[in-house]
């Protein structure tokens, strides 16, 4: 055996092992990885609400008011459907774009289920003429962990509008209008009786998938045939409407910071975050009405916005009445 190397290599039972275990430690570790690095995504829209709470409090002591979520229709060709986050512009350092806006012309979100520009001639000449604009990208109204490549220039943030389906509360509609961003003019922080910081001011909202084929029960818009008034009737309706692969509806929600509308940039309280139901919409109203439930993919829930400028996250857990009283700026309920 004089000058002869024996060179042992591994048995197959010892890469086995080897590779055993760095199986295991990968298994391990990944989820601690993902976790941390949905934690850096839920901090991020955080810090986006939080933004979003000091430039509506700017706004309400410049103007006195909340940013209305859309201006009074003054004419048959005024479209006054600019959303809240376009009042806000000047005091989140986008005074550039706000001053590109032609807020004369006015603005129509064509996007609005079984509504169209062929309808209405002047939706195109207002779009083109606020192109600049309305496909910038501007990242305080993007959640991270959304993580879904449509509608760059999107919206993750919603303005709460209350709890039922309509624009405004009235006999016929009792629940609804009652938020802190009412579709018809706009309110004071005097006019908050249940109190600034036992009301939502934004939350969260997934964008659409974009995918007209396949609505995504989580993400899209259903077409709502029925008839509805409450808040307990509109999810009757939204859950008769998301029938498997019903393809009615719209891929498309969350598109737009610019506009107004359920379909872009309000949301409400008809039921708690992540609810079962998927959002519905009856359709052909501008700005959009009934159902968009506040939505996230963290985990367990939503990060919520109050009036008082505190980010809280909120379970998906929370009790419906709960969250409703959270939604309504008048009820008179007592949360905490």
């Amino acid at each position: 055996m004089n000058g002869l190397q024996l060179h042992r290599g591994f048995t197959t039972i010892e890469l086995l092992v080897v590779i055993g275990i760095i199986s295991i430690l990968v298994a391990i570790l990944l989820p601690a990885v993902q976790s941390a690095r949905e934690a850096s995504r839920r901090l991020q829209c955080q810090s986006n609400l939080h933004q979003l709470g000091i430039a509506t409090s700017a706004y309400h002591g410049e103007h006195e008011c909340f940013p209305p979520a859309a201006t009074q229709q003054t004419s048959i060709q005024y479209g006054g459907y600019f959303a809240v986050h376009v009042h806000l512009l000047p005091f989140l350092e986008q005074s550039s774009v706000y001053n590109a806006i032609n807020f004369a012309l006015g603005t129509y979100p064509t996007n609005t289920l079984n509504v169209g520009p062929q309808g209405f001639p002047n939706f195109n000449a207002a779009s083109a003429a606020d192109a600049t604009a309305m496909n910038l990208a501007i990242s305080t109204f993007i959640c991270p962990s959304d993580g879904i490549a449509f509608g760059e220039f999107g919206n993750n943030y919603r303005g709460n509008v209350g709890v039922g389906p309509q624009w405004g509360t009235s006999a016929e509609f009792p629940d609804s209008g009652n938020g802190i961003f009412p579709e018809l003019g706009s309110i004071r922080a005097s006019q908050v009786p249940d109190g600034l910081s036992h009301t939502a001011e934004f939350s969260e909202r997934v964008r659409g998938s974009g995918v007209q084929r396949a609505l995504d029960p989580q993400r899209d818009i259903y077409l709502a045939v029925a008839v509805f008034f409450t808040a307990d009737q509109l999810l009757s309706a939204c859950q008769a409407a998301a029938r498997p692969n019903n393809p009615d509806g719209s891929a498309r929600s969350g598109e737009r910071w610019f506009w107004t509308g359920r379909d872009n940039t309000l949301y409400n309280h008809a039921q708690e975050p992540n609810g079962r139901i998927p959002d519905c919409s009856y359709g052909g109203a501008l700005p959009a009405t009934d159902m968009a439930t506040a939505r996230s993919l963290h985990p367990g829930g939503v990060n919520t916005l109050m009036g008082d400028g505190s980010v809280r996250f909120t379970t998906e857990s929370i009790a419906r009445p709960i969250w409703r009283a959270y939604g309504t700026r008048n009820g008179g309920e007592v949360v905490d």
